[in-house]
């Protein structure tokens, strides 16, 4: 026969594991988006030339398609920026790693060095403006006031969680109850065993 108590004791056991699980499961989500963000700016090293000035910055890049604007482009990960793509000029580096030139003329405003090495000359073209990077910046802007699908489910995940704390608080409640229970019994005992006239206090 399944007791109030064992019954309370279950509810809370089962409980804590609920909780247990979704705070392990949220913290590999959480490992796994930083890994997958982290691997796909992994296919290109970036070197970063300023119009203008002896300066060298570098900086990683992949090519995917964006989650908010689905549009495909190759992304620069400390410009935050997305560039054409189609007919990258890159090369070959040490350890097979592919290698991009880029000449910057503004905050997010790039153009492709294309390098051919022809013994014993050296011919350095650059390409046009890319401006994908204006399409890619106003769609992330019109998207950013878009309801995406989580925040569609967010409300249904905080009343689950709510749900759960008060579960949890509930069964510590009625796991007082078994206490009370005999705490009745033991009155009802022993005004039963008394005799009539006599007051408990």
């Amino acid at each position: 026969m399944v007791t109030l108590e064992s019954f309370t004791t279950g509810a809370m056991n089962l409980g804590i594991i609920i909780v247990i699980i979704l705070i392990g499961g949220g913290f590999i989500l959480t490992l796994l988006y930083f890994y997958f963000k982290y691997k796909k700016y992994k296919e290109f090293d970036c070197i970063i030339w300023d119009e203008g000035k002896i300066t060298e910055t570098h900086d990683k890049a992949g090519i995917f398609v964006d989650s908010k604007t689905k549009n495909k482009r190759l992304f620069l990960k400390k410009a935050n920026v997305g560039l054409d793509p189609d007919n990258i000029p890159y090369k070959i580096g040490a350890g097979g790693k592919k290698i991009i030139y880029l000449l910057r003329s503004g905050l997010k405003n790039f153009k492709y060095i294309d390098i051919k090495v022809n013994e014993p000359n050296v011919k350095i073209n650059v390409g046009e403006e890319d401006v994908n990077w204006a399409v890619n910046a106003y769609e992330r802007q019109k998207k950013m006031f878009s309801t995406g699908l989580l925040m569609q489910l967010m409300p249904f995940i905080a009343l689950a969680f709510v749900s759960i704390i008060i579960l949890i608080i509930f069964i510590y409640f009625f796991k007082d109850f078994a206490v009370l229970k005999d705490v009745a019994i033991n009155l009802k005992e022993a005004s039963l065993s008394c005799n009539a006239g006599t007051i408990i206090r």
